[in-house]
């Protein structure tokens, strides 16, 4: 690369690192009574146009950091305002959902209630159960390891035909579900 054919403030860092070596090179290869005085005002261009390089990379890469961390600390901003606004939207549907089925605990709908284009349905939730003894007092096949309930076999045994009724209830809750209708049934 001949810096009076290539506008250093445009060469690349490898391009005036390569101009910098052959500059050298012919610096130390300089046959003896050739005057120098060009090519080390050459070699001090490329060395001022490389630490104004050095300089400008550094500059980008600072700025490249601060744009990162702004953009993040707005996804954070973004990402927690959306969480409100779900979670508003999430306390609203459950509110909603309760209404709902106090409305139908209370015997004011039907178990289903139709519209034009929707229909909400009460199904009924997995059975849960409720003890009425504590959980050291159960049967050992209804005690898991940690002494607590073992609800899934209390259901089993109570679906198998077991009496459970002395340290158990079983209740089966109502949920809401919103539920496009066919079409074909109209």
């Amino acid at each position: 690369m001949d810096t009076n054919d290539t506008n250093i403030n445009r060469a690349t860092l490898a391009q005036l690192s390569v101009t910098a070596a052959e500059l050298w090179d012919s610096i130390e290869n300089c046959p003896e009574g050739v005057e120098l005085a060009d090519t080390y005002a050459q070699l001090l261009d490329i060395q001022n146009a490389t630490e104004a390089k050095v300089d400008a990379i550094a500059y980008l890469a600072d700025q490249l950091k601060l744009d990162m961390e702004m953009w993040s600390d707005r996804l954070s901003k973004v990402t927690a305002l959306y969480q409100v606004i779900i979670q508003r939207r999430r306390n609203q549907l459950d509110s909603l959902k309760s209404y709902l089925l106090r409305l139908y605990k209370l015997g004011l709908i039907p178990e289903q209630v139709v519209g034009t284009e929707r229909r909400i349905d009460f199904q009924n939730n997995p059975p849960s159960v409720i003890l009425l003894v504590e959980a050291e007092q159960l049967p050992s096949q209804f005690q898991s390891v940690k002494v607590t309930s073992a609800n899934k076999e209390i259901l089993a045994a109570h679906k198998a035909g077991e009496d459970v009724s002395s340290f158990a209830e079983i209740v089966t809750e109502k949920h809401v579900r919103f539920k496009h209708i066919s079409r074909k049934k109209k």
